[in-house]
């Protein structure tokens, strides 16, 4: 008798344990982003706002019988380090999404690599290519290089800038930006002189040597705020002075720190952008300067954004599947998300900082912002021009 009382209480506890540990089931979703090497501040902000996004929806996933988190890869900012670990990532049954990558050469091999398992991936990166692969499982928030070449363009000649310079980085975003320059300038009244690639210390000081020579008052960059910093002291240093038009690599506090003193003329369109310009960013800002005690920029507030489609649409699948999804039930639910505008007083309601996302048939997102910003002496911006870009307008 005793042994039967006894045997009662303990198979209610052996079940309540083992509904527990089903309860719990794991769930993660991926950031790829650079965290060494001279992209490390962006990369960082990118992993920043994926990390708050997860950290957001913790226990409405834990509701639904999942603990869900976040694991975080090292690109180095390089498509050839990102092979392996796009490998590793594919591998891993229990990660059911990426947010990333930061480069456009690195979100070029995460989407092959994945395009087989359908694992969906949701990205910051803006090479207009990576919409044409006629990837299903791939998405992406901001304008691409498209859209920022058409702002760019439209600011140079407005400003009469004659003739000019273009310079990339060598990156596939780079190249990509300032290739798609080139053709929109086609015709105008602005000029390219020259067209050449840097990424090196030596390349750049040649690069330098070529514009002093030439006389020419305007340059345009095409690449990551490494690179960026680096031609703007460059150029400092050898007393060259010009008007430089950039691109949202040199959007960063990075970029900033490199230039401090030494920028002046320095304007760039951007598809991220102060997140002063974004009425739903208040309560990011407030959670991020608390949880990493430095503000958030663009970077982190997109990422962000990335992240909450990706688990907007990784809840609706595991709803649909009443269990844990597929890959390629998760990537269909992202491909459909339709994240609203929010104008709630309190914006921590709001699940979004950039706006309404949704995505075309291409993973495009329906409507994208590009900016048109200046730095002043003391590195203040300030926006000059923005511009709202439809995804059916894109080619």
């Amino acid at each position: 008798m005793l042994r039967s009382r006894l045997a009662l209480p303990l198979a209610v506890l052996t079940l309540n344990l083992l509904s527990t540990l089903v309860s719990a089931a794991p769930i993660k979703i991926a950031s790829v982003s650079p965290l060494s090497g001279g992209l490390v501040g962006s990369g960082t902000e990118l992993k920043r706002g994926a990390e708050l996004s997860v950290e957001h929806h913790l226990q409405e996933f834990k509701a639904l019988g999942y603990e869900l988190s976040l694991v975080s890869f090292d690109d180095q900012g390089s498509p050839v380090a990102a092979k392996p670990l796009a490998q590793k990532i594919a591998s891993d049954p229990s990660i059911l999404g990426v947010v990333g990558a930061y480069n456009s050469s690195v979100s070029n091999v995460l989407g092959e690599a994945f395009a087989p398992s359908k694992l969906a991936i949701v990205t910051i990166s803006t090479n207009d290519k990576l919409t044409k692969n006629g990837w299903t499982h791939f998405n992406r928030v901001v304008a691409p290089d498209g859209a920022q070449s058409v702002a760019a363009a439209s600011a140079l000649i407005d400003q009469q800038s004659g003739t000019i310079y273009v310079i990339s980085d060598n990156t596939t975003y780079g190249n990509g930006l300032t290739k798609s320059l080139v053709q929109q300038l086609g015709g105008s009244s602005v000029k390219v002189a020259w067209y050449g690639g840097v990424s090196t210390d030596s390349e750049i000081a040649r690069a330098v040597q070529r514009i002093k020579a030439s006389g020419v008052k305007t340059v345009y960059f095409g690449g990551t705020d490494d690179v960026g910093g680096r031609l703007v002291n460059a150029l400092s240093t050898a007393k060259v002075k010009v008007n430089l038009m950039g691109s949202d690599g040199i959007d960063s506090p990075n970029f900033i720190r490199q230039v401090s003193g030494r920028a002046t003329n320095i304007a760039y369109t951007t598809v991220f952008g102060p997140l002063s310009l974004f009425s739903n960013s208040g309560d990011f800002s407030a959670r991020y300067q608390a949880r990493y005690k430095t503000p958030a920029s663009g970077v982190a507030a997109y990422a962000y954004d990335a992240a909450e489609a990706l688990l907007g649409g990784l809840k609706a699948a595991v709803i649909s599947a009443k269990g844990i999804p597929t890959r390629m039930q998760v990537s269909g639910a992202v491909r459909n998300i339709d994240l609203p505008a929010c104008f709630d007083v309190d914006k921590s309601r709001c699940q979004t900082i950039s706006g309404a996302i949704a995505f075309s048939s291409t993973g495009e997102r329906q409507k994208s912002t590009v900016l048109v910003m200046k730095y002043d002496d003391m590195l203040q911006t300030k926006m000059t021009k923005i511009a709202t870009v439809n995804a059916s307008d894109l080619k």
